[in-house]
């Protein structure tokens, strides 16, 4: 059994929600692909420099770089064969650091210069937190070295020059998460309910069939359909229906958690999706749907009922068959005489 279902306000914005961790990494599914390509563009780049480090006698420095090359060639190669790469980014920051000290102490000014591709390289590999942490920490560490063997006038303008490139990385990056949760947005919602769109809904109902199959617990689908509505459209206009079906959307969101997904199917139909929710309970949030929405007041003073189908999912349900079943379930809820509440186990009615 699961718990009662609380109550309470609406989410300012339920899609915002499935999209928190694009907002939080603006980089997550291609950051493998940057790794593969930067690592790549880093060992054909960097190899030259060792060789010539090599036969000019700087050893040390020869050496951190070939252990950077190393590090980057390893995880390119294990990203090229789909396997995790077993170098975490964020320890390259130890090689890279250790290079720019040492061609600091070598070559001077010189060796500064690299810190401004390595901050890059940290922004486009790893996390925002990740990577605001070793770029601070690689400022720190050169604005020491160049302190310690350049002098001050040099420190003070390389602290200043690298301080204000990680500060102009972190505003792009903003902007990138702001246009990426816009774009995530617009392409997995529907744009007149603010219910998520019928692509959305295939992708999310495969997932929840992998997880309750995995944990074993229930999932649940309501589906749900206005009663006459083309008749609403007919008599009071389609921006009174587009009214309808927002209130609608609207109302749903209030009354259920914000786990429980809302999908528009199409015209006047919905999906609600109730993950750890076997169909006793999913029944009865239905009947307390189908009730607040007969008692809502979505077209003036006309009563607006809708129809729900429930239907849980079974061991041997694909996508597709679940959700038939719930609208099957639906459509005995129109037969029975809509607004209604009809299970497809039971293949039983409720009255309103």
């Amino acid at each position: 059994m699961t718990p009662p279902f609380p109550r309470g306000p609406k989410p300012p914005e339920r899609g915002l929600l499935l999209s928190r961790s694009v907002a939080d990494d603006p980089l997550p599914a291609p950051r493998d692909r940057l790794m593969a390509a930067l690592s790549t563009v880093g060992v054909v780049f960097l190899i030259p420099f060792a060789v010539h480090d090599f036969l000019r006698g700087r050893y040390p420095l020869a050496a951190a770089i070939a252990v950077v090359v190393v590090a980057l060639a390893v995880d390119a190669f294990a990203i090229h064969r789909k396997r995790q790469p077993p170098i975490p980014y964020a320890l390259l920051l130890v090689p890279m650091a250790a290079a720019i000290t040492i061609s600091l102490r070598t070559q001077g000014v010189i060796g500064a210069f690299w810190c401004y591709p390595v901050v890059l390289f940290f922004h486009f590999v790893l996390s925002r937190w990740m990577a605001n942490l070793c770029s601070i920490a690689l400022l720190v560490d050169a604005t020491l070295m160049v302190h310690r063997y350049l002098g001050m006038r040099i420190t003070v303008r390389f602290g200043v020059s690298l301080a204000m490139t990680i500060v102009i990385i972190n505003i792009i990056q903003s902007i990138i998460r702001e246009l990426q949760g816009r774009l995530l947005t617009l392409a997995i919602t529907d744009p007149l309910t603010g219910a998520f769109n019928r692509r959305h809904m295939d992708g999310r109902l495969a997932e929840s069939i992998q997880i309750a199959r995995r944990s074993g617990r229930p999932v649940s689908a309501l589906m749900i359909d206005i009663d006459h509505f083309k008749r609403i459209n007919d008599e009071h206009g389609h921006e009174a229906g587009d009214g309808v079906l927002q209130g609608l959307v609207a109302l749903v969101n209030e009354r259920s958690r914000q786990i429980d997904l809302m999908f528009r199917m199409g015209g006047e139909e919905f999906v609600l999706l109730l993950p750890a929710t076997g169909e006793a309970e999913a029944a009865r949030l239905a009947e307390e749907l189908r009730a607040s929405i007969a008692g809502a007041p979505l077209l003036g003073g006309r009563p607006v009922t809708v129809s729900i189908g429930v239907a849980e999912l079974r061991a041997d349900d694909t996508r597709e068959s679940w959700i038939k079943r719930a609208d099957e379930a639906m459509y005995k809820a129109k037969e029975g005489g809509r607004n209604r509440v009809a299970r497809s186990a039971a293949a039983a009615t409720v009255p309103g």
